[in-house]
Formats: C-alpha cells, structure tokens, sequence
C-alpha cells in the first residue's frame, strides 16, 4: 500500500510538471495562411513571426515593416513584445508547425520558406 502511495505521488509529480509545447533551437518563420486578399499588392496584411534561440523575435503583424522583438514561451502560449511599438501579441501553439493568432490568424511553417 505504502509503494503504491509513492508510486502515485511520483506520477502525479511529474505529469504537474509544466512543459513548453514548442523548442526554439533553430530559427522558424511562421507565415499567415488565412489573410484576407489585399488591394495594394506593395502592402501585405498578413502576419510573419520569425522565432530564433534565445528569445529574439522578427514580427510583421501585416503591412511592410519587420518588428524586432523578444518572446516568451509558457506552455501552449507564445507572448511576443514588439518595444518599439510598445504592443504584445499572443499566439497558441497547435503543433511545431502551426500557431493561432488572438484574432483567428492562423500562422504555418511554408515548406520551402525555411
């Protein structure tokens, strides 16, 4: 009875442990798949998130300019913080490969494009 107690105790521990839903080890740029079509073909309005090692971040939440930016991985969220623009964006992540924006963008890895 009393193993049994410690085997629970040890699973329950470790399934408690918090574990991020995606590693950055290489740089991955994520692309928005489901943008609207544009009427100024110079002036994108989809979002690209490139994540590198070590929290750096590149950001176009739609338009021509490329953001710097840091990011935080906890668990199936990514918080990305654009300083120069003093703005946050929270992305879910679906698997290594997709994320969901707050605002029903829903952002891929492009074969090809990495």
């Amino acid at each position: 009875m009393q193993k049994a107690f410690y085997l629970f105790v040890v699973l329950l521990s470790l399934a408690g442990c918090k574990k991020d839903a995606l590693q950055i080890k290489e740089e991955k740029s994520y692309h928005q798949v489901n943008a609207a079509p544009t009427t100024d073909p110079l002036l994108g309005n989809a979002v690209s998130l490139t994540l590198k090692p070590g929290g750096a971040a590149l950001i176009n939440p739609g338009g021509d300019i490329m953001w710097s930016a840091s990011y935080k991985i906890s668990g199936s969220k990514i918080k990305v913080h654009v300083p120069d623009l003093n703005q946050d964006f929270q992305f879910t992540i679906i698997s290594d490969n997709e994320l969901h924006g707050e605002n029903g963008e829903v952002l891929k890895i492009l074969i090809g494009l990495q």
